[in-house]
This record gives C-alpha cells, sequence and structure tokens, in this order.
C-alpha cells in the first residue's frame, strides 16, 4: 500500500493544491500532527469523515507500528498541521519504516515555510535548515559560527518566546549580518523583512505586538552560488 506525505497551507488555506484535495477525498486513512487542524481542514472543503490518527513528537515511536499495520491493507496519508511532512515532525522516521516495509511512498508537493523563507529572502548561496535553534546560548553561538565558516544562509524558525533572546545573540556576535524575518507568512499580517538583528530588537521595543506570531529566519552567511 501507499503512504502518501500530503503538502498542507502554512497559513492561507487557499494555498492548498488541487492533488493534495484529492488525496484527502480518496485516502481513507489519515495521520495527523495535531487532530483539530486537521479536522479544520477537512470541514472546509468538505471533505467527509476519515480515520486519523495522532502521529506528532511525543508519540511517533509508539504509533508508527499501529500506522504500519493499517498500511498492509489501507493506504495512508501523513499530514502535518502546516507545511510538508517530514521538513520539521517526526515524518522522517515514519517514511524511513514504511519503505524498510516495502510500502510505496509517494510525496504530494505543496507549500513549504522553508522554502517560502529562503525565496523570500532574496539571499543567494547555499543554505543550512536547522529546524527550531537549541535553547542554550553556547550551542546557538556554535551554529552561528559554523554557518559563518561554512558561508551558508541559516534558515530557521522561531517562536514568539525566543525570538528577541535569538536577535540578542546574533546582534553580539553579527551586528552587520542581514537578517530575513518572515512573519506569520501567507497569513492575514504577514510582513517580510530584511535588516541588522539591531534594526529588529529596536522594533521590538516599540512595538510589543511584532512578536506575536510565527517566524522564519534566514541569516545571511550565504555566499553567491547553486542553493543546495
Amino acid at each position: 500500500m501507499i503512504l502518501y506525505l500530503v503538502g498542507t497551507p502554512i497559513g492561507n488555506l487557499g494555498d492548498i493544491t488541487t492533488r493534495s484535495l484529492e488525496v484527502l477525498k480518496e485516502v481513507p486513512v489519515l495521520a495527523v500532527e495535531k487532530w483539530t487542524d486537521t479536522v479544520k481542514l477537512l470541514k472546509h472543503f468538505e471533505i467527509g469523515e476519515k480515520k486519523i490518527l495522532n502521529y506528532d513528537d511525543k508519540n511517533s515511536r509508539r504509533v508508527a507500528p499501529k500506522i504500519l499495520d493499517i498500511l498492509k491493507e489501507q493506504d495512508v496519508a501523513l499530514v502535518t498541521s502546516a507545511g510538508m511532512p517530514g521538513v520539521s515532525d517526526p515524518g522522517a522516521y515514519l517514511v524511513e519504516k514504511a519503505r524498510t516495509a516495502g510500502h510505496d511512498i509517494v510525496p504530494i508537493p505543496g507549500p513549504s515555510a522553508l522554502s517560502t523563507a529562503v525565496a523570500s529572502s532574496g539571499f543567494s548561496g547555499h543554505f543550512w535548515f536547522v529546524e527550531f535553534l537549541p535553547r542554550t546560548r553556547g550551542k546557538i553561538v556554535k551554529i552561528l559560527k559554523q554557518a559563518e565558516e561554512l558561508e551558508t544562509n541559516l534558515v530557521c524558525f522561531e517562536s514568539t518566546y525566543r525570538l528577541a533572546k535569538t536577535l540578542q545573540i546574533i546582534n553580539e556576535f553579527y551586528p552587520e549580518v542581514k537578517i530575513f524575518v518572515g512573519k506569520e507568512m501567507t497569513k492575514k499580517f504577514e510582513q517580510y523583512l530584511v535588516g541588522t538583528a539591531s534594526d529588529f530588537l529596536a522594533r521590538i521595543k516599540t512595538d510589543k505586538d511584532f512578536t506575536r506570531g510565527e517566524f522564519a529566519l534566514v541569516i545571511h552567511f550565504g555566499k553567491r552560488g547553486k542553493c543546495c
């Protein structure tokens, strides 16, 4: 049987593809990151009830065997709350196990916060995607220095609660480096901005609402060349 990897909108529901909708309608079982997000999506597009299993960072090792058992008889679609499965979630683990068990893996490409941020930044060169930065200062600095040494643009996601801290660390070590900030990408209050860490820290001081939302950062250490 087939494990489909279905890309879903990262904000604007209008970004979903025709093929994604077709698969969501046809596949009987969905493995989802967050039940409420997927149900909202299904209702919006008037897709009938499905068998839904929660599959996330906390339960992936426990739920994966159940999904593999289902795949022996039925197709399954893996769906995250936003974007492509396997980019910043436990999807890769399920893909590996399903492929090892002999099942076909069929990606249904769709929106991705990663590609949206890289394209919107306007920064040429290679990029290194690290998902979310570590929580400790020392590890963050280590990654920044590695990106500088590799001359590669560093791409990461950042939360409302940690954005200011991350910018402060960047400002301390790389005050001149350009940073792209994608805030609430594709959503109603989306913003796509480029500046230094000090520029954004100054904005946070005058606009307390600026840190509200979901963020993607591209830190411009890259040199000209083909993107990897």
